[in-house]
C-alpha cells in the first residue's frame, strides 16, 4: 500500500510525466504527494544572471536561482497535481547533490515510493557519472519508479 509519494521535479518533460504517473497512483491509493526541487548548483547561468540584473533582483546566487526558477517549477508542478484532483500535496525546496538529497528526503520522510523521470535537465556529467535516477534507486530505502 502506498501512502506517501515523493516526486522530484526539475521542469523537464520526464519530471512532469513522472508527476502525472504519481498523481494517478496517488488518486488510486489515496496517497499524499511531496514535490521536491533540488537546487543543484550555486553557479548561475549567464542568462539568469543577466535577467536578475535587468529586473534588479539582488542577492546570493542560490537565492536568485530559487526565486526565479525553483519556485516557479514547484508551483507549476503543484498546479498540475491539483488539476489532476490531488488534495494532499506538499512542496519542498532543498539545496545539494540531487541524488543524495532525494534519497535523504525519501528516507527521512518515510515515503513509500519515489516516482521520477529517467532523464532530467542534468548536464553531460550525468552520462559519465550515472543518472540521478540510478543513484536514487541505489540509495533510497523505498520503491523507486522511473518514468520515461
Amino acid at each position: 500500500m502506498v501512502k506517501k509519494i515523493l516526486v522530484p521535479v526539475d521542469g523537464s518533460d520526464h519530471a512532469f510525466k513522472a508527476l502525472d504517473f504519481a498523481a494517478d497512483l496517488a488518486a488510486k491509493e489515496d496517497a499524499s504527494v511531496l514535490l521536491l526541487y533540488v537546487i543543484a548548483s550555486r553557479e548561475l547561468p549567464a542568462s539568469i544572471r543577466h535577467f536578475a540584473e535587468v529586473e534588479h533582483i539582488d542577492g546570493p546566487p542560490e537565492w536568485i536561482y530559487e526565486k526565479l526558477v525553483a519556485k516557479n517549477i514547484v508551483e507549476t508542478a503543484l498546479e498540475r497535481a491539483q488539476e489532476k484532483g490531488l488534495k494532499k500535496v506538499e512542496t519542498m525546496l532543498r539545496e545539494g547533490d540531487p541524488a543524495k538529497v532525494i534519497a535523504d528526503i525519501a528516507n527521512a520522510q518515510g515515503v513509500d515510493a519515489v516516482v521520477m523521470g529517467t532523464r532530467g535537465l542534468s548536464d553531460i556529467r550525468g552520462v559519465f557519472l550515472g543518472s540521478v535516477a540510478h543513484k536514487v534507486n541505489h540509495m533510497a530505502h523505498c520503491t523507486v519508479i522511473t518514468v520515461k
